[in-house]
């Protein structure tokens, strides 16, 4: 037996409704599509009932109780290999809800305890800015205070004793002399 199927868009065509439309409506009914590549496709069998469905709709009927109308409407030999029928959860999925759930147990205790670390932070941090402001005022100059008694003694810088020139008081031959000759006499003599 062979199957045949057609194209979601093609199907749409023959409908004249929109391709969007007909996904909505293959989701109402419950019908299985199979998609290869960037097409989807349904069953050709399934057109019979998509056809009741947009004929109700046509007049006047809600979406989804034309697609409980249309099952009930097409003829069974049509509508049990097109429709899939609801599967019940298995022992795989039990134990995977159950993980489930217990991860986001793991995952709610961890977001306490990162609130908690949070607010143990910032503590720390008030404290921390409080101990910096006081040290701070610590290490600030004092405020200068507007009342003065005395007024303020300029700073003198340090400089060496000024001593006396070995050359002033001579006659003007002998300075000529002394800077000729004998130079090492201008020399500020060092005073032990």
């Amino acid at each position: 037996m062979t199957t045949e199927y057609v194209k979601l868009t093609e199907a749409a065509r023959k409908l004249t409704v929109h391709a969007d439309t007909l996904r909505y409506w293959v989701k109402l009914l419950g019908v299985e599509t199979i998609k290869r590549g960037h097409a989807c496709y349904i069953l050709a069998e399934t057109l019979g009932v998509l056809m009741i469905m947009a004929r109700l709709i046509a007049d006047g009927v809600p979406a989804g109780e034309a697609a409980a109308k249309a099952k009930a409407e097409a003829p069974a030999e049509a509508t049990a290999m097109i429709v899939r029928e609801p599967v019940r959860p298995g022992v795989e999925m039990e134990a995977l809800q159950e993980r489930l759930q217990g991860l986001e147990k793991v995952i709610l205790s961890m977001a306490e305890t990162f609130k908690t670390e949070v607010t143990g932070l910032r503590g720390e941090i008030a404290r921390l800015t409080e101990s910096n402001r006081s040290l701070q005022q610590r290490l600030e100059a004092p405020p200068v205070l507007a009342e003065v008694k005395e007024p303020i003694k300029p700073v003198i810088p340090w400089e060496p004793r000024k001593r006396k020139n070995p050359v002033a008081g001579m006659p003007w031959y002998k300075k000529l002399w002394v800077e000729c000759f004998e130079p090492w006499k201008m020399r500020h003599q060092e005073l032990l």
